[in-house]
């Protein structure tokens, strides 16, 4: 039985009326993250090595509209749904969905970005997810492609499984990749990851969140509204409190994918 990764209520977001077009998902004008999303006003963004996961997740190239694509191939609208939840989308990262069920949900989606990172940058040997306890899985001796090897832990593991496998890392030391888990004891929560960070000249620092929901759906990067945040980036205090406040799973815990 699947194990969900997610909240039990079906997401809608306030969409404009131009239509999804093939080009929305593969296009040689795509922006990435750093291009196309400013810092608040005094903040300077920071910089991560070349090559690195964060510096990669900085790097996601965004759709030229902020319309999200079900696994259905549909796109999100309120009239279509019976339970009300309201994203503020700041940009839908460019990354089709890789299947037509309802797999790639919030967890299921930081580790596709954990893989895509290790596929683009050439280092599948290094690559690895976990089981539902959180026992490390690596890639090169699971005897499946990489696509079904996705498969298998989007169908088999969940915010849980980030938990008890992903590293504990201290919020000062916070960085592009790393995840915001709420998750108590097992069964359904929510895990967000950071896109982006910025910091000020005081060394107060704000980050980009984002998350894929249910049901499975592109990832987009959530805007912080002013209780929140700045400018639309999330102060890490008003990150946290906008988590509790919008998924009902408990405080979150930071986790991290550590390199092999």
């Amino acid at each position: 039985m699947r194990k969900y990764s997610t909240i039990l209520v079906v997401p809608i977001v306030l969409l404009s009326a131009v239509p999804l077009c093939a080009q929305d998902t593969a296009t040689p004008q795509r922006v990435t993250v750093r291009e196309s999303i400013p810092v608040p006003e005094g903040y300077t963004r920071l910089e991560y090595p070349t090559g690195s996961f964060p510096r990669w997740m900085q790097s996601l190239p965004l759709k030229r509209t902020n319309t999200i694509t079900l696994y259905n191939g549909k796109t999100l609208n309120p009239l279509h749904n019976v339970f009300y939840y309201h994203f503020n989308v700041f940009g839908v990262v460019d990354m089709p969905l890789l299947f037509r069920d309802d797999l790639e949900q919030c967890a299921d989606f930081c580790m596709r970005m954990w893989a895509e990172y290790h596929k683009a940058s050439g280092r599948l040997d290094k690559f690895y997810l976990f089981d539902y306890s959180g026992r490390k899985k690596p890639f090169d001796s699971s005897g499946k492609s990489f696509r079904l090897f996705l498969r298998w832990a989007f169908a088999n593991t969940n915010s849980y499984s980030l938990k008890k496998g992903c590293a504990e890392v201290k919020e000062e030391e916070l960085m592009p990749g790393d995840m915001f888990v709420q998750n108590q004891s097992g069964g359904i929560g929510h895990a967000s990851m950071i896109v982006d960070m910025c910091e000020s000249e005081t060394g107060e620092k704000v980050c980009l969140l984002g998350y894929g929901f249910m049901p499975a759906q592109e990832f987009h990067i959530e805007k912080a509204g002013d209780d929140y945040g700045k400018s639309g980036w999330f102060t890490l205090k008003g990150c946290r409190q906008f988590l509790m406040d919008s998924f009902d799973y408990g405080a979150p815990v930071l986790r991290r994918f550590k390199p092999r």
